[in-house]
C-alpha cells in the first residue's frame, strides 16, 4: 500500500518537526563541504566494520505515456453511493463498514507446537520473507545495506531501480493472502521457548502483519492522501536520496545512472497514481496541486547547476584505477541523464499536478470520506505504535494538554525567581558539529553506550529550504556503523538549535538508531517503520537535553521552556486528531489554537493546516508518540523509584521498536 506500506527510503529518514505558526548555486554549498567524522564509541561490534557497499546492475525505462492504465487521467465523475454524508467516491473501491477494534485486527492465538531451534528458525524464515517483500527494488537494498546479501536480500529485479508506488486493486488479494501465510507461519510457533531477541521480533512481526492482514482488506485506503505533499512529499527528499549512492567500482556509476533514468517511470506512476485518485473522486485542492507543482518548479531551477554534478564526479574520485577514457564517459552520461530524463521528468510533474487543478477537488479530513474513520484508526494505531483508539487518544492528549497548562500557570506564578534567566537563555553551543560534540559526552551519564561510528553533515541549499524540516536524521547502510547523515536547514538554526541536534543526534535519532542495530540480531526490528516509536524518543530526547545547555538542570526556567515545547506539539497533534476525526475546519482550528492562549490567525496556520490535511497523523506521530513515550518512562520510574534515568533509558532501548505496551512489558524485566 502506498501510505501504510511506505517505501523503505523513507523509513530511514527521520525529521525534525515543522513547527513554524508563521538558485542552485547555492546548491554546490551542500555537500562540497561535506564533514565525516568518527567518534570512539564504547565498542564496535564485528560486523559494524565492513567496508564500502556491493552494487547490481539495473535496467529501466518502460512506461509510455499515451497507455491507457487504469485510471491513468481523465475527468470521469466517481460514481459511488452518495447519502449526502460523504464526499462521493468510486463504487469500484471497497471500503469498511465500521471501524475495527483493536481485538478484531490483533485477536489472541493459541500457543503453536514448534519449540525451541525449530522454533528459532521459523522465526527467521518468517523474518528472511517480510524483509524481501519489504526491500524488493534496487534503490531500497543499495540504500539500506552495504552488503544486502549478508541479511538474505537476493534476487532483486533489476529492471525497475526505484520499484512500485503503490499497489493496484487487483493485487490486494495477493498481498492479503501472503501476509496471512506469513501469520499462520509464526502462530506454529511456541513464543515461549524463543530467547527473549526473538520474542521481541516475534511480537512486532506479528503485529505488522495483523495489520497488513487488516489494510489489504479495503483498496479505498490506498486513495485517501496525495502522494505530491508540497511539505513532505518524495520530492522534498529525492536529491539528498541520490546523493548517499557511493562508487566502489565502475558498475556502481553505472547503476546510479541508470537509478537517474528510471526516475522517469518512477515519477509517471506517482503522477499516475495522483491521477487516479482524482478519478476516483479523492482529489485535493488545486492549491494543493499548485503547491507540488511548485515544488517541482524548484527542482527543475537546479537544472544547469545542481550540486549532484559535482558530487557525482567526487564519488568518482574514490574508484579504484579508474580510466580518464571512462572518467569522463560516465561524467557525460550522468550529465545527459540529469538533463535529458531527470530534470525534464520533474518539469513533466510540475505540469501533471497542474492539470489536476481543474478536478474540482478539496483538501478534506478523513472523516468526510467513506470508511476514512476506519483509515484513521490504522494511521492513528501505526503512528503511534499504540494500541489505543482515536477516541482514546483524544481524551489522553486532552488530559495531557490540561495538567500542562496547570503546570504552566504554577510556574508562572513564580515568574519573578527565573524570567532573567528564561529571557536570557541559549540552549546552543553554536554551528551543529559544536552542539554534537557537545551532546555526545553530556548524554554519558544519562545514557547507555553506543557503538563507535562516523556521521557526514549536509546542509540544505537556500533553494530548498522552504520544502524541508529544520532538520532530518539520514540512516543508510543500516548494516554500518559509519552510515549516518544529519542534514541542517540553516534557516531554521536558532538560540535553541542545540536541542534540535539532540533530536536528530545525541540521544534522538542516530543515537536511538545505533543503539538498536548493536543491540538485536533481527534486521527487521530496525527497517520496520516504528514510526511513534523513533519520533516519540526524538521528542522526548529533545526536551530531556534542555538541561544539558541551561546551565542550572531543570531549573524553572528550563521547565518552563519545556513545557512551552510540550503545549505546542500537543496542540498541533490535537488539530490533527480535530481535522481528521471531527471535521474541524480551519476557522475551528484557529479558533481552538486561540483558546489556548495562542494568538494565531487563519493565514498564519494555514501553513500547517495544509500539511495535517493533506498528510494525516503528521503531527499525532510526534505528539502521541511522545505523550507514550513519556508515560512508559514515568509508569517505570514510578514502579522502580531506585533505578536512574540511566537504566531507565537503557530499558527502553532494550525493549527495541515495538509498541509502547511490548516496550513496557520488556522493560520490566530489565528493571525487577
Amino acid at each position: 500500500m502506498k501510505q501504510l506500506i511506505r517505501k523503505i527510503t523513507c523509513f530511514v529518514l527521520a525529521f525534525t518537526m515543522i513547527v513554524s505558526l508563521s538558485g542552485c548555486t547555492a546548491l554546490k554549498e551542500m555537500l562540497a563541504e561535506t564533514t565525516e567524522r568518527e567518534y570512539a564509541g564504547e565498542y564496535k561490534p564485528e560486523w559494524g566494520s565492513e567496508s564500502e557497499e556491493t552494487r547490481r546492475t539495473k535496467e529501466t525505462k518502460e512506461t509510455d505515456e499515451t497507455e491507457e492504465t487504469e485510471g491513468t487521467s481523465g475527468t470521469t465523475q466517481p460514481d459511488g453511493p452518495d447519502d449526502g454524508k460523504y464526499i462521493k467516491t468510486s463504487k469500484e473501491l471497497t471500503y469498511p463498514d465500521h471501524v475495527a477494534s483493536y481485538d478484531e485486527v490483533h485477536p489472541k492465538h493459541a500457543p503453536g507446537n514448534l519449540k525451541n531451534e525449530e522454533a528459532a528458525q521459523r522465526l527467521k524464515e518468517v523474518e528472511s520473507t517480510i524483509l524481501k517483500e519489504y526491500v524488493s527494488c534496487y534503490v531500497d537494498a543499495d540504500i539500506l545495506f552495504q552488503d544486502p546479501e549478508k541479511v538474505g536480500i537476493t534476487g532483486i529485479d533489476a529492471t525497475k531501480a526505484w520499484g512500485s508506488v503503490i499497489t493496484t486493486k487487483d493485487k490486494y488479494p495477493e498481498k492479503k493472502a501472503f501476509y496471512e501465510k506469513q501469520r499462520d507461519l509464526l502462530l506454529e510457533i511456541d513464543y515461549e521457548t524463543l530467547s527473549n531477541d526473538d520474542r521481541i521480533c516475534y511480537d512486532k512481526m506479528l503485529y505488522d502483519i495483523e495489520e497488513n492482514i487488516y489494510c489489504y482488506s479495503f483498496t479505498a485506503f490506498e486513495y485517501y492522501t496525495m502522494i505530491f505533499n508540497s511539505l513532505v512529499g518524495p520530492q522534498c527528499e529525492v536529491l539528498f536520496i541520490l546523493d548517499v549512492f557511493t562508487f566502489e567500482n565502475i558498475k556502481d556509476a553505472e547503476n546510479y545512472i541508470l537509478v537517474l533514468k528510471d526516475i522517469d517511470r518512477y515519477y509517471d506512476e506517482m503522477c499516475e497514481y495522483e491521477e487516479i485518485r482524482a478519478k476516483y473522486g479523492f482529489a485535493s485542492s488545486p492549491q494543493s496541486y499548485e503547491d507540488a507543482a511548485v515544488s517541482f518548479d524548484n527542482l527543475v531551477e537546479q537544472k544547469d547547476d545542481c550540486f549532484l554534478y559535482q558530487t557525482f564526479e567526487e564519488r568518482l574520485d574514490k574508484i579504484p584505477g579508474l580510466s580518464s577514457a571512462d572518467r569522463a564517459r560516465l561524467i557525460k552520461e550522468n550529465e545527459d541523464a540529469m538533463k535529458n530524463v531527470v530534470f525534464p521528468e520533474f518539469e513533466e510533474c510540475a505540469k501533471r499536478m497542474r492539470a489536476l487543478k481543474s478536478a474540482g477537488g478539496r483538501d478534506a479530513g478523513l472523516s468526510e470520506y467513506r470508511g476514512g474513520d476506519a483509515y484513521l484508526a490504522v494511521l492513528s494505531r501505526l503512528q503511534t505504535n499504540s494500541s489505543a483508539t482515536v477516541e482514546e487518544s483524544i481524551r489522553t492528549l486532552e488530559s495531557e494538554i490540561d495538567r500542562l497548562e496547570r503546570e504552566r500557570k504554577e510556574l508562572r506564578s513564580r515568574i519573578s525567581e527565573w524570567r532573567s534567566e528564561y529571557s536570557s537563555h541559549k540552549y546552543s553551543k553554536g554551528d551543529v558539529n559544536k552542539n554534537l560534540d557537545y551532546l555526545r559526552n553530556a548524554v554519558k551519564k544519562d545514557f547507555p553506550n553506543i557503538p563507535s561510528h562516523q556521521y557526514y553533515l549536509m546542509e540544505v541549499p537556500k533553494a530548498l529550504e522552504d520544502n524541508f524540516s529544520p532538520a532530518a536524521f539520514l540512516g543508510f547502510h543500516l548494516d554500518n556503523f559509519d552510515s549516518n547523515m544529519i542534514i541542517v536547514n540553516n534557516k531554521n538554526v536558532d538560540k535553541d538549535f542545540g536541542v534540535t541536534v539532540a533530536h536528530e543526534g545525541y540521544p534522538g535519532h542516530m543515537f536511538q538508531s545505533l543503539y538498536t542495530r548493536a543491540n538485536t540480531k533481527h534486521v527487521y526490528m530496525y527497517v520496520s517503520g516504528s514510526t511513534g516509536y523513533k519520533e516519540g524518543w526524538a521528542v522526548y530526547c529533545e526536551n530531556y537535553s534542555m538541561r544539558y545547555f541551561s546551565g542550572n538542570g531543570m531549573s524553572d526556567a528550563a521547565k518552563y521552556a519545556k513545557n512551552e515545547n510540550d503545549i505546542m506539539i500537543l496542540l498541533e497533534t490535537r488539530v490533527d486528531y480535530g481535522i481528521h476525526a471531527e471535521g474541524w475546519t480551519i476557522e475551528d482550528c484557529v479558533s481552538y489554537m486561540n483558546s489556548h492562549g495562542l494568538l494565531v490567525t487563519k493565514s498564519s496556520l494555514k501553513r500547517i493546516y495544509t500539511l495535517l490535511v493533506c498528510d494525516p497523523c503528521y503531527y499525532v506521530k510526534y505528539g502521541m508518540g511522545y505523550v507514550w513515550t513519556s508515560k512508559v518512562m514515568d509508569n517505570m520510574r514510578n514502579q522502580y523509584p531506585n533505578a536512574s534515568d540511566k537504566q531507565i533509558h537503557t530499558a527502553y532501548l532494550n525493549g527495541l521498536t515495538g509498541t509502547f505496551s511490548q516496550i513496557e512489558a520488556n522493560m520490566k524485566k530489565t528493571l525487577k
